[in-house]
């Protein structure tokens, strides 16, 4: 990694930078794809606080804010990083990282079952994902307020709500079902799943106190 000290990056961070964000999906994203709104929104704030950005992503993508590169995906992405920025953050750790020569760090999103040695410029999302894995850097994932209607905190509500791929177990979207089952009123709304998932191994859910809503890619007011 070319070496770069703080001083250094504060000094280019009070102009206009140019950066370039890397991520191996495409975006704009419309249903599920949580790390490709944060790549979405992390882009648009830099580009409003004046800086220059560019993503590199997969074919299919476009942006109104920042340049699009789309990944040749018979190269690897070390060669696609081009010279002309002043930072890479990429979404990922690609092969052959030690031969990047531009200041970069990495955003792990993600959880991995094995032994796995990370880079020292990785970034974890909390502090018990970094813990998780032996480092004490975070940065918490940021999100664009613009995406979300103005909470009415004093409007009545009929129904909690649950948020995320229920198809993934480690989710738990049958503890929150377990949960409302054991009140005597209450009701969950699950945006992000249905209720017979066929792909994940015949899972039936008959809680007549639970509606799914599927993927959902607008905000739903809550009742």
């Amino acid at each position: 990694m070319k070496s770069v000290s703080l001083p250094e990056i504060k000094d280019k961070a009070k102009d206009s930078m140019r950066i370039l964000i890397v991520h191996p999906e495409t975006i704009p994203v419309k249903l599920y794809g949580g790390t490709e709104r944060v790549v979405w929104s992390l882009g648009k704030e830099l580009a409003a606080l004046g800086h220059e950005v560019c993503y590199l992503v997969k074919a299919g993508s476009y942006s109104d804010h920042a340049r699009v590169l789309i990944i040749d995906e018979q190269k690897s992405i070390i060669e696609q990083i081009l010279a002309d920025f002043d930072v890479v953050h990429l979404f990922f750790e690609p092969k052959g990282i030690d031969r990047i020569s531009l200041p970069y760090v990495i955003t792990m999103g993600g959880n991995t079952n094995d032994l796995s040695s990370f880079d020292r410029n990785t970034i974890f999302v909390s502090k018990n994902h970094a813990q998780r894995f032996g480092s004490d850097v975070f940065i918490h994932n940021g999100i664009d307020w613009d995406d979300y209607t103005t909470p009415v905190l004093d409007q009545p509500r009929s129904y909690f709500h649950f948020l995320a791929k229920a198809a993934w177990k480690v989710k738990n979207v049958r503890g929150a079902i377990s949960v409302i089952d054991k009140t005597g009123t209450e009701k969950l709304e699950v945006l992000g799943g249905v209720r017979f998932n066929f792909k994940m191994g015949m899972r039936f859910t008959f809680s007549p106190k639970v509606r799914f809503r599927g993927m959902v890619g607008i905000c739903l007011t809550a009742r």
